[in-house]
């Protein structure tokens, strides 16, 4: 895990040493184990290093081709490096290092980036510039685990990890996007190359861009859409799914074998549920003595608490040391600017405070590595918002069987499988939302209409609303897991997010995610080898934190950063206080934009943003 970042001045004027440094400063926590810096002419490429796999200074980057044709700066793990580095020894390549970022550069350089990222099974993204064309290849994993920006600025082209290390970058300006901002307050996500920054986009997950001094191509080479079998889906609902159950144990241990790699320390997150209890108890078998870790949130000065007992039921039931990081009230506080600053955009949950709380103990402790559970929801149909989808269009065809109604009328339901849809969109603002969440909409109609021949309809809404969720929801998961985690320094793995691992779970049937009212049905039967039945099969409760913490700080909005960026006035401002105070999670979504403007825009440090917003809430307290 690391940080890269590089800018090419495509009309050959030379980069410059200094503001590429400018860029790395703004990484180091991306990297604190050592940096190092390439510039040949009009290319310059900068690396930040987190060593955990092969420390020595022979892993070192950026990493040159010998024939110093090819260049590499490289974020992420490619667990499969293993298999590809035989076979490019087996072609006379002679390596120095025992790390997986020379076999990424052989098999860039040798195969050609077009035909070696499909064959990463990992998460990465990466900066290779190949001198014999030339030609500066920056790629992203299937679904976005590793992130990367990208911005244009004259005859330029930056690049960086993280938005905020363009920022640095002369020539750049923090111009909010307006646009992206109130999408993000409503649909409570970005979506494909949103950015806060106008000028900066997100390079899409799964796509690789190819850039010369006179082209830029943009390709994307796994896409959940095309890649989905729905043949195999048929097949697979006239199957019985039990066997499977083999399938999914053995793909599922030998995943978390391959995330094991490290020479670094390495532990899990393990909040009780059945995903992160899960991964815990596969790290368990093949790693004994691997350490666990929970985020323990204080509501009240009462002590009520909520992941922590969980996590201890399951971490004593697998014989696992458990450290309990806890936090209250005056902590998430104190984290929530901090937050926003390594998120790169406003929070729009406040999970990723706890998170940041974790993986600053684990930093403490010296542990380097945390593999989590995140995605078994989207790839097995976990979530709340999945049953409730399958069960309102089963309802919607037995009424259609029972009125007698044309098969065509009930299909026109397909624009409403997905987000809440039995409470929002209330029709009135159904097009709004449509307007500020576009691609979201069109990517569910485009699923639903995919899955064609998948019957009954419930199953083909429950499995669009699923893989919409891998494309969407998930993203921001993986955002909250990458930025919070390396805030601390800490690279999180994510197991279930294995190539093999994906495949398998987007051709399983409704009826392997969903039965007998059990979500993720084939999971909990792998589970229940390894875990007690009753958190196996207890509620999904989710990420609890108390949002009444945050409507505290209310009074930050006033004379504001958000009321200049909207152009409120005073009167404007005081009913917009007014409305979100008595609601706790919309103040929270407002008040983290105003804190993400107030770092990003005016400049203000987010230490004295966290002891501003304890001495609001200390003001409100009851005496």
């Amino acid at each position: 895990m690391c940080g890269i970042t590089g800018v090419w001045n495509r009309t050959g004027r030379p980069a410059n040493e200094a503001w590429l440094k400018q860029m790395m400063d703004r990484l180091a926590h991306r990297g604190p184990d050592d940096r190092g810096m390439w510039i040949d002419g009009a290319i310059g490429l900068g690396h930040l290093r987190l060593s955990i796999i092969d420390p020595s200074p022979h892993a070192r980057q950026p990493f040159a081709t010998a024939d110093n044709e090819g260049v590499l700066v490289y974020n992420g793990e490619v667990y499969n490096y293993p298999e590809l580095r035989r076979q490019l020894e087996d072609e006379g390549v002679c390596f120095l290092s025992a790390s997986d970022s020379e076999v990424v550069l052989y098999a860039l350089h040798r195969w050609g980036p077009a035909t070696a990222v499909p064959r990463f099974n990992g998460m990465f993204a990466f900066a290779y510039f190949d001198r014999r064309e030339p030609a500066l290849w920056l790629a992203r994993d299937r679904l976005g685990i590793k992130p990367l920006y990208v911005a244009s600025c004259e005859d330029r082209i930056l690049f960086a990890s993280e938005l905020k290390a363009l920022l640095a970058y002369p020539g750049i300006d923090s111009r909010p996007n307006l646009a992206a901002l109130q999408a993000q307050l409503i649909a409570r996500r970005l979506e494909n190359t949103l950015t806060p920054i106008e000028g900066i986009e997100a390079l899409e997950p799964g796509a690789w861009w190819k850039l010369t001094p006179r082209s830029v191509e943009k390709v994307s080479y796994f896409d959940v859409l095309h890649q989905l079998d729905v043949g195999r889906l048929i097949e697979a609902r006239r199957s019985d799914a039990r066997p499977v159950v083999a399938r999914l144990e053995s793909a599922l241990l030998e995943s978390v074998r391959i995330h094991l790699a490290s020479d670094a320390p390495l532990a899990t997150l393990c909040s009780g549920g059945v995903d992160s209890g899960l991964v815990t108890a596969c790290v368990t078998r093949q790693r004994p003595g691997t350490r666990a870790y929970v985020a323990n949130v204080v509501a009240n000065v009462a002590g009520d608490v909520f992941e922590g007992p969980r996590a201890r039921r399951v971490t004593q039931h697998l014989g696992v040391e458990l450290h309990q990081v806890d936090v209250n009230r005056e902590d998430l506080l104190r984290l929530w600017p901090v937050a926003t600053w390594f998120a790169d955009q406003p929070n729009y949950t406040a999970s990723e405070l706890p998170m940041l709380a974790i993986a600053r103990a684990c930093r403490t402790d010296g542990v380097k590595v945390l593999l989590s559970g995140e995605g078994a929801d989207e790839l097995f149909g976990g979530y709340r918002r999945h049953e409730e989808t399958y069960n309102m269009w089963r309802a919607q065809r037995t009424r259609w069987w029972r009125w007698r109604r044309r098969r065509h009328e009930l299909s026109r339901l397909r624009l409403r499988p997905f987000y809440g849809m039995l409470t929002w969109p209330p029709a009135t603002s159904r097009s709004i939302a449509y307007s500020v969440d576009a691609a979201s909409h069109v990517r569910g109609l485009a699923l639903f209409d995919k899955l064609q021949g998948v019957e009954p309809l419930e199953d083909r809404a429950f499995l669009a609303h699923c893989i919409d969720d891998l494309c969407g929801h998930l993203r921001s998961l993986l955002r909250r897991n990458d930025r919070m985690g390396m805030a601390a320094s800490i690279e999180v793995r994510v197991p279930f997010l294995e190539n093999r691992l994906i495949d398998l779970a987007m051709h399983l049937p409704r009826i392997a995610k969903y039965r007998n009212g059990h979500g993720k049905w084939l999971l909990k039967s792998v589970a229940s080898k390894y875990l007690p039945r009753d958190v196996v099969y207890a509620p999904k409760l989710g990420f609890h934190v108390p949002y009444d913490a945050f409507a505290t700080a209310v009074g930050l909005l006033q004379d504001g950063a958000a009321r200049d960026l909207f152009q409120w006035s005073a009167g404007t401002t005081r009913g917009v206080m007014q409305l979100v105070q008595p609601d706790s999670f919309a103040a929270f979504q407002l008040l983290s934009l105003e804190l993400w403007a107030r770092l990003f825009l005016r400049g203000e440090s987010y230490d004295a943003l966290g002891e501003t917003l304890v001495r609001l809430a200390a003001s409100r307290a009851p005496a």
